[in-house]
């Protein structure tokens, strides 16, 4: 009895961590998705501002928050293994008559959906964050014509989007880990709730709704910039200046041997920002 007490009290704080720590990721990924969003304001000004304002943050607080966030990242992802292996062993034969749990596909699929979740996050952070995947993307930079930026050179984030999601399999692959994050959050919301004691069968539902709707909400907003970029990049409807920013790009690149890449905004006739300086 003892030992059934001591497995099921392990079981409880493993799930809890896993809550806590859910709760901060589903956190920041609306926080993240709405930084993103920044990038259909209509130019690069909102964008690359918000990129320097988090890039410029004291480096305590920065890296703070990115191990943090990578540690919440990595006991997530290693309560929900323990758990997984927990439950194997408790279970050691097959039964030969199986008779299935109510249990939703989310559910069922959580240790699969949050292993695509994990290497997503490896590959998204090369990609766009340390840029080794497209190392030939930190010479991008802009500069603002006018605002608090003036004669500033900023990375060009806005135009580093753009052109990596230029590529279609990045922009369906992209797309795909977001459904695969949705599909993880379905579940992951509602049960954390209940992880902490905070659901019972009379609020059941209406969580499972709230966890549905802000699934839905971070798929939906995550897409938005790789299906803006596919669009713009097949039909003549430009969300993004997607064509022009990959012409000048192609033709800039080339050249550059090294040295920054500045894109010529003026086209966009942007009203935050009259002009960004092209490299002379």
């Amino acid at each position: 009895m003892s030992n059934l007490t001591k497995t099921l009290s392990s079981s409880l704080i493993k799930k809890f961590v896993m809550a806590i720590t859910g709760f901060a990721l589903a956190s920041f990924l609306l926080i993240h998705m709405l930084g993103n969003l920044q990038v259909l304001e209509g130019g690069p000004h909102a964008i690359n501002a918000y990129a320097n304002f988090l890039q410029t943050l004291p480096w305590e607080i920065l890296w703070g928050f990115r191990l943090g966030l990578g540690l919440c990242l990595v006991i997530h992802f290693a309560m929900a293994y323990l758990l997984v292996m927990e439950n194997k062993k408790a279970r050691p034969q097959t039964y030969a008559v199986k008779q299935s749990v109510v249990s939703s596909a989310a559910a069922k699929t959580m240790i699969y959906t949050g292993t695509v979740i994990l290497l997503f996050a490896v590959v998204h952070i090369l990609h766009y964050t340390v840029l080794c995947l497209n190392p030939e993307f930190k010479s991008l930079d802009w500069v603002c014509g006018s605002g608090m930026y003036e004669g500033k050179t900023l990375h060009d984030v806005y135009a580093m989007v753009i052109l990596g999601f230029n590529n279609v399999w990045v922009s369906l692959g992209y797309i795909v880990a977001m459904f695969a994050i949705g599909f993880h959050l379905v579940h992951a919301v509602s049960s954390m709730f209940q992880s902490v004691g905070l659901r019972n069968e009379q609020v059941r539902y209406k969580l499972n709704a709230v966890a549905l709707i802000y699934a839905v909400v971070i798929f939906g907003g995550f897409s938005i910039a790789p299906l803006s970029v596919l669009v713009s990049k097949f039909t003549p409807c430009q969300i993004l200046p997607v064509k022009e920013v990959v012409k000048q790009y192609e033709e800039l690149a080339p050249k550059a041997e090294g040295k920054p890449i500045f894109i010529d905004y003026k086209f966009l006739e942007c009203k935050s920002c009259d002009k960004a300086n092209p490299a002379k």
